[in-house]
Parts: structure tokens; C-alpha cells; sequence
């Protein structure tokens, strides 16, 4: 099977594809080293609060292009 990569075709495919890009940029590498403190933050430190805001970002972003109609 041949795998290919498929480009948005309209405007609301295009900014799905930035904003979970920029997302998942958020959660990688470049960010965690910034965040990783022994800093309290609501009773948990810092990188655990950046943990699960990213799961609610993600969850609010995915909720937000449904209703925007990119999955169709």
C-alpha cells in the first residue's frame, strides 16, 4: 500500500492543520525544558499543570473545528 499525505482542500481544513500542528509543537521538546521547575502551581508542579492545560487545549481546539464542519 502506498502511503501518501493528503493537503487540506479548503480554508477550515488549513487552519485545523496549524492549530493541532501548533499544539502538538507546544507539548514537544522545545517547550517542556522551559517548564520543568520545581515550581508549585496549584498544588502540582508547574509541568504537570502545562500537561493536562494542553489536554484541555487540545479537547477545546477538537470541539471548536467540529463545530467549525473540517471533518466534512
Amino acid at each position: 500500500m502506498k502511503a501518501t499525505f493528503r493537503t487540506p482542500k479548503t480554508y477550515k481544513g488549513w487552519i485545523g492543520l496549524f492549530s493541532i500542528l501548533i499544539i502538538v509543537l507546544l507539548g514537544s521538546w522545545p517547550v517542556i525544558p522551559l517548564l520543568n521547575h520545581e515550581t508549585i502551581l496549584f498544588g502540582m508542579p508547574i509541568l504537570m499543570v502545562w500537561s493536562v492545560i494542553l489536554i484541555f487545549l487540545t479537547t477545546g481546539t477538537l470541539i471548536v473545528l467540529n463545530k467549525m464542519g473540517v471533518n466534512e
